[in-house]
């Protein structure tokens, strides 16, 4: 027997300190595959109080499972006569007595859990007859007169593009969001015919805004050109001004009706929305008329289409990965997997001193870690093109590894194919892609820095998800070796120890984006949002160095879970503490700081003047930065 979802309901003091997690850290898909097999979907708690509660009763059954099996017998089901995982939840906690317990959820969910079905349908609040006459004929005379307005403003050609479609856009917009707080005040409005009948035709509405064309002004500004199309729309180069210009994502017209679509296009706005990186291309406002959102223009191709000089310049294909992948991480730190890396999902533009500056956009399969729904495909499928998609993406869709962070792994290491040799990678025989790999980095310079790199690429290609590198950050450490020995190339090994920071710097930051002396290095994460300083704290007569890096916060640390910034601190030197064991040993340790918002010392010992060295504090730098920014 398999079973698609478990759940655990405990009525009990103290129950909200049960978890889902095992040996103090969350479960991995890999946990779930290999001890609970019947599991391939959810796992989750029911906890009647929070943990330093106390479970109330009475005569005979606890407060808690009194609302519970009232809400099991239909009180939670939902406008489908359905009690799902989530309604069931919602009912629960709204049923308890003020000034008793608080329930408590947590766990993985995947989709809506479904318990049970065949319940009356919930309506909400019932309606007046009268009520809901006024209302539809409400919004007929408001349908009817936009109707109108269209009319007047789209039928000719010339009017629509010279301020037809902005007028209408501007009427349409409040229109819409009056029918959905309609709805959602009065939920039973939903099954009037007559109601279904308009809402259908706002949807036809919104699809005439949605043919846009070069030189029609819109609410957002003029349309310049057509930068890009795809499955879920097309961008536009739009410009509100004479001075600026924005890129405006539109939905396609024709398959506004798809309610999945739809919801995955969302899903992609507020995935970059919830994303503050300067590689992840920002968004800024949504609009229902026409249906799209605006967003920062990049003034670049996408990776397929722009210029790579690749001969002899393994230098630069190794930076551009490791931005890319630290721009992955910082999403994954904010709990949003990408699950569609390929090149056209990444843009390049030139910067002011020639380098490739690789911005991360279309995030519309992307998946939270605090998601209740999961996007689906047709044929259930999660998503991604099949040369660059994980395999449990296509043939395990609804699995948990599907959703997890080894997707993304496995993308960015077709991508870092794509790259080095210039063509796609194959997923019908992935030893060819290990040939062609192979052929390509035996022409760089130094052997030790494509030996990690083709070992990279064959871990994070693996088909199990277990046995692939479990973080960006471990994929990307083979980056920072290869790019530490490109850099020898006709230098010495040996480091001297006035230049071991300039060379750190470098190493972690790249050109231009550190400060360096004899003694110290000073840097920022990519993202901005991490300071870090370095210097040695003893170098021996025999050259066996301890270095001391310094991390500090330079925006306030959001761990919404936590009451206090005490808390906060603590899980975060706690995480560290983890990620420095298990990468580094006992060779690097964490110390305490005290000032500002989060300041920690980590320290390294053991280190020689060389470039290994140089490596490995670069590799303690990203492990830092990546365990802090998780926030």
């Amino acid at each position: 027997m398999v079973f698609d979802h478990v759940i655990s309901i405990l009525d009990c003091c103290h129950s909200g300190s049960a978890s889902t997690w095992a040996n103090s850290r969350p479960l991995a898909s890999t946990d779930i595959e290999r001890e609970i097999r019947v599991v391939n979907e959810s796992r989750c708690i029911l906890a009647a109080c929070r943990p330093e509660q106390g479970a109330y009763g009475n005569s005979n059954r606890g407060v808690f499972t009194t609302r519970l099996t009232n809400a099991l017998m239909g009180d939670a089901a939902n406008w489908e006569g359905q009690v799902t995982l989530m309604s069931l939840f919602d009912c629960v906690a709204k049923a308890m007595p003020q000034g008793s317990q608080t329930p408590v959820f947590k766990g993985d969910v995947a989709g809506t859990v479904v318990i049970g079905s065949g319940f009356p349908k919930r309506l909400g609040p019932p309606v007046a007859k009268a009520e809901m006459t006024r209302i539809v004929a409400k919004a007929q005379a408001m349908i009817d007169r936009y109707h109108n307005l269209e009319r007047r403003e789209l039928s000719d050609w010339e009017t629509r593009l010279s301020g037809g479609s902005r007028r209408c856009s501007k009427d349409l917009e409040p229109l819409i969001h009056w029918f959905e707080s309609t709805e959602k005040s009065k939920p039973q409005i939903k099954a009037n015919e007559d109601w279904k009948k308009l809402r259908a035709r706002l949807l036809v509405f919104q699809q005439h805004l949605s043919d846009l064309t070069v030189g029609e002004e819109t609410r957002f500004g003029k349309i310049v050109t057509e930068i890009g199309w795809g499955a879920f729309g097309r961008v536009w180069e739009i410009q509100p001004d004479e001075e600026s210009r924005k890129a405006l994502k539109v939905f396609h017209g024709n398959e506004i009706h798809d309610q999945t679509k739809v919801s995955r296009f969302e899903n992609g706005y507020n995935s970059m929305r919830k994303l503050d990186h300067p590689r992840v291309v920002e968004v800024f406002e949504i609009s229902k008329a026409p249906f799209g959102f605006l967003m920062q223009f990049v003034d670049g191709g996408n990776l397929r289409d722009a210029y790579i000089p690749r001969d002899g310049n393994a230098e630069l294909i190794v930076r551009l990965m490791l931005d890319i992948c630290e721009t992955v991480q910082h999403a994954h730190s904010k709990g949003v997997l990408h699950r569609d890396i390929k090149p056209e999902n990444i843009i390049i533009k030139m910067g002011e001193r020639g380098e490739l500056i690789p911005y991360l956009t279309d995030f519309d399969l992307a998946y939270h870690e605090t998601n209740r729904t999961m996007t689906t495909t047709a044929g259930n499928a999660v998503g991604g093109v099949v040369n660059y998609a994980a395999p449990e993406q296509m043939y395990a869709p609804q699995t948990v590894a599907a959703r997890n962070v080894t997707v993304d792994v496995y993308s960015l290491a077709q991508l870092m194919f794509f790259l080095i040799v210039g063509e796609d990678p194959t997923a019908a025989d992935p030893s060819q892609n290990i040939l062609k790999l192979t052929r390509v980095l035996s022409e760089w310079i130094d052997d030790r820095a494509s030996s990690p790199i083709l070992e990279a690429y064959q871990k994070a290609s693996l088909k199990d998800p277990g046995e692939r590198p479990q973080t960006v950050t471990e994929f990307a450490a083979s980056f920072r070796t290869a790019e530490a020995f490109i850099q020898l190339a006709s230098e010495s090994e040996d480091v001297p120890e006035s230049d071991f920071w300039r060379r750190v710097g470098n190493a972690y930051a790249g050109l231009n984006n550190y400060e360096a002396d004899s003694r110290s290095m000073r840097a920022k994460s990519v993202s901005g949002q991490v300071e870090v300083n370095g210097r040695f704290r003893h170098v021996s007569s025999r050259g066996i160095a301890e270095a001391e890096l310094e991390f500090s916060l330079t925006q306030n640390i959001l761990l919404t879970s936590f009451k206090s910034s005490k808390k906060a601190r603590e899980r975060l030197n706690v995480r560290l503490d983890k990620i420095l064991a298990a990468r580094f040993g006992h060779t690097v340790r964490r110390h305490h700081g005290h000032k500002g918002v989060y300041q920690v010392f980590v320290s390294a010992s053991g280190l020689r003047m060389h470039i290994t060295s140089v490596t490995k504090v670069c590799e303690v730098i990203a492990a830092c930065v990546d365990g802090i920014e998780r926030g």
